[in-house]
């Protein structure tokens, strides 16, 4: 199977991955974000750390499109996400994968069943091609085969992380 990579308008292997300028995020007249910039290049990893309420988690949602900066701008592999269309915008945000803090598995599914979840939804592969996928994902985070068909209530923490990176993973996104 080969996978065909469409860009999205204005996407462009000379812009940064995601810059971020002038970002204003507010909770009432709680500021969490100020006039914040960031830029980060394709490649480079970046780890975003500090205290409790400091506003990590709101920095990443507003990259991903899950809260609307109320200042600032925000691009994303060379789009200007608040210039977009809706369908624009949604080709953009399916170049990422998300790794929630608690794996935010479906507990109803098996692991297999969670990571073959977007590949059949998104990519529109048939069940068989997308769970063949998921147990291959399921195994490039470290999860032993059996554990494909096991569900998230009997895993430890650590499995579960690993299972919600592999369908982070599932639809090889540009940024993680």
């Amino acid at each position: 199977m080969v996978k065909e990579h469409h860009k999205t308008p204005d996407a462009s292997d000379d812009h940064a991955a995601i810059t971020v300028e002038g970002l204003v995020n507010r909770f009432g007249s709680h500021v969490v974000h100020e006039d914040l910039d960031l830029t980060l290049q394709r490649g480079e990893i970046l780890g975003v750390v500090g205290g409790s309420g400091t506003g990590k988690s709101v920095l990443l949602r507003s990259i991903v499109g899950l809260k609307k900066p109320d200042g600032g701008h925000i691009d994303v592999l060379g789009n200007r996400l608040d210039e977009l269309s809706d369908a624009e915008r949604s080709q953009v945000e399916r170049r990422f994968g998300v790794l929630f803090q608690r794996g935010a598995l479906f507990s109803s599914l098996t692991l297999q069943e969670n990571v073959a979840l977007p590949l059949i939804e998104h990519a529109k592969l048939s069940r068989e091609e997308a769970e063949y996928l998921a147990r291959i994902k399921l195994a490039l985070v470290g999860l032993p085969p059996q554990a494909a068909r096991q569900f998230p209530e009997s895993l430890s923490g650590g499995m579960v992380k690993r299972a919600a990176l592999a369908r982070a993973l599932a639809l090889d996104p540009d940024i993680l």
